[in-house]
């Protein structure tokens, strides 16, 4: 019967955390420190994420692998730096209009912040 509960429990608990996934879908403009302006047009299905981050330079670069969990989401961005193809890792918290994000290179060997508010 214990067991039972338990199960139940869990369930309902994660029943809930997937009701309560923060809403990313549209656009999203800010600034990286440092970097320039960044903008992301999201599109979230359940808890996968998918759009473009924008460069610098205003050209859209696909979203390769997004998810979203409850306030924490997580992209990768296929990009480019003078011509060679790098992959940028974006990671960050979402509270309401408002994200948060730490956007760096895979390899760690460039990395900064980003404030994003969603855009109308």
């Amino acid at each position: 019967m214990l067991r039972a509960i338990s199960i139940s429990v869990v369930l309902l608990l994660a029943l809930v955390s997937s009701c309560l996934a923060a809403d990313v879908t549209g656009k999203w403009k800010g600034t990286m420190e440092g970097a320039g302006d960044v903008v992301l047009e999201l599109k979230a299905d359940g808890a996968s994420v998918t759009g473009t981050m924008s460069d610098s330079e205003g050209k859209p670069r696909p979203i390769t692998k997004g998810s979203l969990d409850g306030d924490k989401i997580s992209l990768t961005v296929a990009s480019e730096w003078q011509g060679n193809p790098i992959t940028l890792l974006v990671t960050g918290t979402v509270a309401g209009d408002t994200m948060n994000l730490k956007i760096q290179t895979e390899d760690g060997a460039w990395g900064t912040d980003a404030v994003v508010k969603r855009s109308s």
